[in-house]
Formats: C-alpha cells, structure tokens, sequence
C-alpha cells in the first residue's frame, strides 16, 4: 500500500484547511433525517416484514421442517465469527496508534457499531459509533477518524478484489439465468470505479479536492456540502496514513480480517438454500450480496429496508418459486438485519450509555 506524502506546504496547508472545516460543520450530512430516524427505523422494519409476509404468506413457514436448531447454531455462529474476525481487524488498527485493544472488547464494539447503522438512514451512525470508541480510548478527534476510514478502505479493498472474482466465477456456472450478465456488468462497473477512486484518493487527494469544490460551489443548495468533501477527503488521507505505517504483515492481517468480517455473512444464503432443497449457483449468490450490501447502504431507510428485499426479490425470482423466495428472504433478514437490531442494541446500549442517543442522531463528537 502506497504512502500518502504530507509534505510540503500544499499538502499542509490542505489538512489544516481539512481540520478546521472539520470543526465548523460538528456532524456529516443527512441533517433533515437525524431527527427522525426512529419513524424511519420503524418504517423499514414495517417494509422489511411485509415483503416477504406479502410474497409467501404463513404457508412459507412450512418450510420451517427442512430446518433445525443446529442450522440457527451454525447461522449464529457464523455471525459471532464474523465479529472476532472484525474485532482483530480493531485489535490491528488500534495496536498501529499505540493502543491495546482486547478481542472481547473489540466484538462488543463491532455488535454495537452494526447496531447503529442498522437503525440509522445510510448506516450514518456506524461511523459515529467507532469514532466516539476510538475517542473514549483516547485519541485525537483526528486519529479517530482515521481509524474509521482504515475500516471503511479494507472493506472497499474486500469488495473490489473478491467482487471481480466472483463475476469472472460467474461465467463457468451452469444453468444462469438472463439477468446474470446484467449483474456481472454491474459489479464489474462499481468495482473498476473503487479502484479508480482509490487510486484518485491516494494520489491526487488534492486535485480531487479542488475539482469537485469548484463544481459544488456553483450549485448555492450544494455549497455546504464542501466542508463535508474536505472531510470525507481528510479521513481518507489520515487512513493511508496510517496504513503506510503498518508493516507488510499487519496490512495483510487487516485484509484477511475484512475477509473474515464479510465471508460468513456472504455464506449465509449459501448454507441456507440448499437446505430449502433449492440450487442457485454459487457466484450468483455470492454477487448479489455484495449489490444488496452495497445498495442498502444508499437507501435512505435504516438497514435498507424494503430496497434490499425488493432487490432480493428481483435477483432470486428467476430461481425461486415464491414460497422458498420469500421464507429465505425472511431468514437472510433476521440474521443480517434483525440479529444487529436485537443483540447489537444490547451491546450498544452498554457501551455508549448516555451518549446512545447523540451518536445515533450523529451529532458532533
């Protein structure tokens, strides 16, 4: 991984231009919605339940007799596995600024975290959680930030790297349906454009900078929004930072700690399916997962809420009949979105106490 120089009065100059606007703005968008997130919450809730009520009825949970107690052990586990994976992702993160971090700690910060982006509009209030843990241990507003844009980076890493492979996987399978190649051009699209924004980030953070401000400037509804470019942009910069600090072993540690943060909820559909009696090939699977992850990060309701079930209705039709769609859409859900909701919120609750509410309203930190 690339260093991101500092040096040089430009590169100065931008990051305490960076900082300061920082300051000035106290929280990161989406300001019409914080107040309401928990009418929203519950207005995704009330979508999520009724798609697949609506699509199968109560005669899906007939389906309930090709599953037993040892398939929701092996869903659960699989998410607790996913938590450790992410809690030695933190653990790295976290040894790299000096500081220690227990395995225990770091998953009762994970299920916290998932939490609040779960019951928030576009996950905001993930990124707000971690950054108020980063800071409860004692770093800088700055650092902090940073912490959480190396998170945000080794997730995009997983995504453009094991995305691409899936696709080209895709073309091997047998018994593909038409969507398929629409699918593939997708995830080809949304992958090329990670590495380029990556590599834009890394190596021109300031020429990306200045173009995208001079064009928001000329919109007056856009405007405000540049102190939230210079900062999404600081974060970036602070992240590379602290990647280029790390050695070779501790960067591959923190990509094969992403691996196994997303792995197993990736696999979840892949145990499940086949159980149901139901053959959907393996990178078909694969990928769309990764576009309804990423899609519900950009719908508007907590947790995607009604967009993820449609999407998942419109890639698994073609391969389900309705009963078998709609009883696996409904169990996908519980252990992806639910699970955060119920147990995540215990853990959420314990960590941050008082100040629950400000980091799910995403206020300043």
């Amino acid at each position: 991984m690339p260093k991101v120089s500092t040096k040089g009065r430009l590169a100065t100059k931008f990051l305490d231009n960076g900082r300061a606007a920082i300051s000035k703005t106290g929280h990161i968008g989406l300001r019409g919605l914080k107040n309401h997130w928990p009418i929203l919450l519950a207005l995704s809730l009330l979508l999520s339940l009724m798609v697949p009520l609506y699509l199968g009825g109560l005669r899906q949970f007939t389906l309930l007799k090709h599953l037993s107690w040892w398939v929701a052990l092996v869903i659960a586990l699989m998410i607790f596995f996913s938590w450790l994976a992410n809690a030695n992702r933190l653990r790295l993160i976290s040894k790299n600024v000096g500081k220690r971090l227990r395995i225990t700690e770091g998953v009762a910060m994970t299920a916290a975290a998932e939490f609040a982006g779960v019951a928030t509009p576009g996950s905001i209030g993930m990124a707000a959680t971690y950054t108020y843990f980063f800071k409860e241990k004692g770093l800088r507003l700055g650092t902090a930030l940073g912490m959480m844009a190396v998170i945000v980076v080794t997730d995009m890493l997983f995504y453009i790297s094991m995305m691409p492979c899936a696709a080209v996987a895709m073309i091997f399978e047998r018994h593909l349906k038409s969507n398929a190649t629409s699918l593939f051009a997708v995830v080809l699209g949304v992958s090329a454009a990670g590495i380029l924004i990556l590599y834009a980030l890394i190596r021109h953070y300031r020429r990306v900078y200045f173009f995208l401000s001079r064009r928001l400037t000329r919109f007056t509804w856009l405007a405000r929004q540049r102190y939230q470019l210079t900062r999404m942009i600081v974060e970036f910069i602070q992240a590379f930072r602290l990647i280029g600090r790390m050695s070779w072993g501790r960067r591959l540690g923190l990509y094969f700690s992403a691996i196994g943060y997303w792995l197993p909820r990736y696999g979840i559909l892949l145990v499940l399916i086949p159980l149901l009696g139901q053959t959907v090939p393996f990178a078909y699977l694969f990928l769309i997962q990764g576009v309804l992850n990423l899609g519900g990060q950009m719908f508007f309701l907590p947790g995607g809420g009604g967009g993820v079930e449609a999407g998942y209705v419109a890639f698994m039709r073609p391969y389900l009949n309705w009963q078998t769609l709609s009883f696996s859409l409904l169990v996908w859900r519980t252990s992806t979105f639910y699970w955060s909701l119920v147990i995540g919120g215990l853990f959420f609750l314990f960590k941050t106490g008082k100040a629950a509410h400000r980091l799910l309203l995403r206020k300043s930190l």
